[in-house]
């Protein structure tokens, strides 16, 4: 089981959306696990996802959500930093090699303090990102065809210490998606986890 944290306002829903319907239509081995705002439904979930083979538990970032994470003892493989808002300040730790994921194009994120042993994963649609587009193949906010071409413009080495080369590769969105940096996010997720590229 890998847990992954999100946390960064209205970027948070699309972000989470985004990685539930990815594995679903590209990643047919992985199975997500949603950690609900109540306890019940928060435990429940880590329960069924620490028995589960291939297993992620996406944790959306919230007062009560990091209050079961301590209790638990969670500490996150994967965490996307998506924008400062009221939780930031209460930000979850991470494993000692897990990865940050941060949208770059969201200045309020930086200045970030990266642990040793800890490794940085950018996305975005400004040009420095590791995960960006390059192009819109399909119109953003269609509600059933919107196509981006996501561009990996740097290695990227996963928990596993696999590296992801510069590569392009389309994709569709979740229907309805009228934002990007939720869908690169959740991209760089699913990479930084081991999904296969070949995959997408």
């Amino acid at each position: 089981m890998l847990c992954i944290g999100v946390l960064g306002e209205a970027l948070q829903k699309q972000t989470i959306e985004q990685i539930l319907y990815f594995s679903k239509k590209y990643a047919k081995k992985q199975i997500c696990f949603l950690a609900g705002k109540k306890q019940q439904d928060f435990d429940k979930a880590y329960q069924e996802a620490k028995k589960t083979e291939n297993a992620l538990f996406l944790v959306p970032i919230q007062k009560k959500t990091i209050q079961y994470c301590k209790e638990n003892n969670i500490q996150f493989s994967i965490f996307i930093y998506l924008g400062r808002d009221k939780n930031s300040a209460a930000m979850p730790s991470l494993t000692h090699s897990g990865i940050l994921i941060v949208n770059i194009d969201d200045k309020r994120v930086f200045p970030l303090k990266i642990k040793r042993g800890n490794r940085l994963i950018t996305c975005g649609l400004n040009h420095k990102a590791s995960v960006t587009v390059s192009s819109f193949l399909e119109p953003m906010g269609d509600e059933t065809k919107s196509k981006i071409q996501c561009c990996i413009q740097k290695n990227i080495q996963t928990l596993s210490g696999n590296i992801f080369e510069p590569q392009e590769f389309s994709l569709f969105l979740k229907e309805g998606q009228k934002s990007v940096s939720g869908a690169l996010a959740a991209i760089a997720a699913l990479m930084a986890a081991d999904v296969e590229i070949s995959q997408f």
